[in-house]
């Protein structure tokens, strides 16, 4: 099967949905659209499996030839582990969202708008994932953002838009305003990381000479360059990584997306658009191999952004913002890795959160879709009683991220703390520390949501239908037993996954003794189990909104406020000085321009359009000439 039939299929259900949207009323456009996804996922199952050791390169045609320096670049599809697995990854999981939203997002008046944003943000994430050069892989980062800005402010208008309520429509009103400044918010933020992306492009042909990724590849192996380059063009790659994966200081971003729909914040959060970063950095990993110093910069930024969202996340009352910030924090741990050259930890994280997260994410819907739109975990509590299944599944997907034996984050996490620990003690402690705040708030999200008394103002809250309840089944059974992958023997060889992976990129080889890895994996597991037993004694005691720590978790360590105060605020008092100018400039030049008309305007006056009126002005102009011809006559003669 061609490689360009991953990313045709959504591309052709997006074109059909948005502009022949009359041919599929009620669910049709839904289901055009998921079977597009998984018309895809099925080519890269069959690609999956066919993969051998040499990778697939498929040339489509040639793009922006070059003939004086011989390196004409070419749209083309390359597929090797890495890339086989994304595309997985991307079409598995954007599947399970699509035949979710089938019933979430039934009653939505632009439910096949909606599937169309869908099918084209799985498009662009698979052209990113395939291209066999960094300007195409360009093209689909570019495509991502535009989808993202397109399905985050999906409700720009409100909910309840079409509402006859005067006071529903006010919030409706203002809850689309919010959104709207949510999408905007995203797309410049990732502009700003889009702008490092090409000049890191840009240094790169100027050293190599070549954009492709595997002519690259093999040049950077062969090829002697100056290292201030290399780590200069890593930098700049570093600085688009941030951007599209919400790492410090461009994180903003990320937890204002949840203005968009529950399904599109698992998309955006689990399995494509901020994963992209840490992808880019592992297909670059020829280049970050020779790139110490960016290496480092790289794994101290995810260090640094994994604390910050978990900070974040301990006192939020929004459900998905509490996962929206778990989110940075999961993808600092994933930079952290691939910084330290622990791809294959890195991209077996990747893997991991993808399900449980998805998972946490699709629940989260669930619960605010029986509870009426409903999102503060304040009002809640107590909701096993009404969705049991969905409280079954949520419970797994907390375990998994809070690395509890067996479920699948306790796999991957552990790795990236053994890299860590082999190679800065200082990073380590921060993710150790990472992991016990990690237990904590989603042990809090879990006591607040599921477990108490119920303080919601829903009669009867009803569990997820089997339309949602598939996806979740399934998402909560990868949860679970997804880590096994990378068991010694689970499916064959020593390290299933590595053993996959690494053909594709470098694996990081532990030295640190038997013994010594064993104390790692029990003071791991120790966070985690100490985290979930602080929750369930915060749950108990209510302590943390009342002290320091809650007001500085609450206001996400006033990160916003600080970039509201030294870039928004000046940046509106500037544009307010220009425009006071723009007005006052435009004053003086509209009252030289009424001046010079007003005389002009008195001639106006006679243009009155009455014939009558003319003809008197016509007398009376005869008049006054016969009787200036008359007195002078009259003065000349005597």
């Amino acid at each position: 099967m061609p490689l360009y039939l991953l990313p045709l299929f959504p591309l052709l259900g997006f074109a059909l949905l948005i502009c022949l949207p009359r041919l599929f009323p009620g669910k049709s456009g839904g289901l055009l659209g998921s079977a597009a996804v998984l018309a895809s996922f099925l080519v890269a199952l069959v690609r999956f499996f066919g993969q051998t050791d040499t990778p697939s390169h498929e040339i489509l045609w040639t793009w922006l030839p070059n003939m004086a320096l011989n390196a004409n670049l070419s749209v083309g599809f390359y597929l090797d582990q890495l890339s086989a697995l994304m595309a997985l990854i991307i079409t598995g999981v954007g599947f399970l969202i699509h035949v979710y939203s089938l019933s979430y997002m039934s009653h939505d008046p632009k439910f096949t708008r909606f599937f169309a944003f869908l099918n084209f943000f799985v498009a662009m994430m698979l052209i990113l994932v395939l291209a066999d050069s960094y300007p195409l892989m360009f093209v689909g980062w570019e495509g991502v953002g535009a989808a993202s800005y397109l399905l985050i402010g999906f409700w720009y208008a409100g909910r309840h838009a079409a509402t006859t309520d005067p006071q529903l429509a006010d919030e409706s009103n203002r809850e689309g305003i919010s959104n709207s400044n949510a999408a905007r918010k995203a797309f410049i933020m990732n502009r700003i990381g889009d702008l490092g992306f090409m000049l890191g492009m840009f240094l790169i042909y100027k050293l190599y000479g070549t954009l492709s990724i595997p002519e690259l590849a093999e040049r950077a192996e062969s090829t002697r360059v100056a290292v201030a380059g290399i780590e200069l063009a890593c930098l700049f790659l570093l600085v688009g990584a941030i951007g599209k994966s919400g790492q410090l200081p461009l994180t903003t971003w990320l937890p204002d997306a949840m203005a968009g729909p529950t399904p599109v914040s698992a998309l955006i959060h689990a399995a494509t658009m901020v994963t992209a970063g840490v992808y880019l950095v592992a297909r670059s990993h020829f280049l970050y191999d020779l790139a110490p110093n960016a290496s480092l910069w790289v794994a101290w930024i995810g260090g640094l952004t994994a604390l910050y969202g978990a900070l974040s996340a301990l006192n939020q009352h929004d459900i998905k913002k509490i996962l929206a910030y778990s989110t940075v924090s999961q993808l600092g741990y994933m930079f952290m890795a691939v910084g330290l050259h622990a791809y294959s930890a890195g991209v077996f994280h990747l893997l991991t959160h993808a399900f449980f997260k998805a998972l946490l994410f699709l629940a989260a819907g669930a619960v605010i879709h029986a509870l009426h739109d409903q999102q503060d975990v304040r009002q809640m509590g107590g909701m096993r009683k009404f969705m049991p299944f969905t409280h079954l599944v949520s419970l797994a997907g907390v375990l998994a991220i809070s690395g509890i034996p067996i479920w699948s984050g306790f796999f991957s996490k552990d790795a990236i703390l053994a890299a860590a620990y082999e190679s800065s003690p200082f990073l380590y402690v921060i993710g150790l520390g990472v992991a016990l705040l990690t237990a904590f708030y989603m042990g809090r999200w879990y006591f607040l949501v599921w477990r108490g008394e119920y303080r919601g103002n829903v009669a009867h809250p009803h569990d997820a239908d089997l339309t949602m309840k598939v996806p979740l089944g399934i998402l909560a059974a990868l949860a679970t037993f997804g880590g096994l992958l990378n068991i010694p023997g689970f499916i064959g060889g020593n390290h299933a996954f590595d053993t996959y992976i690494g053909r594709a990129i470098p694996l990081h080889e532990h030295e640190i003794p038997v013994s010594t890895e064993w104390l790692l994996t029990a003071l791991a597991v120790a966070a985690g189990v100490i985290g979930l037993l602080w929750a369930a004694s915060e749950h108990r005691r209510r302590s943390l909104a009342d002290g320091p720590l809650g007001a500085l978790s609450t206001n996400a360590l006033y990160l916003d406020a600080l970039y509201d105060n030294t870039v928004s605020r000046p940046s509106r008092a500037l544009a307010g000085a220009f425009d006071s100018m723009d007005r006052g400039t435009d004053g003086v030049v509209n009252g030289i321009a009424r001046n010079a008309a007003a005389p002009g305007g008195l001639f106006t006056l006679w243009q009155s359009g009455f014939v009558r009126a003319y003809a008197v002005s016509m007398l009376l102009g005869t008049a006054l000439m016969l009787g200036y011809w008359a007195l002078k006559t009259i003065g000349s003669g005597a």
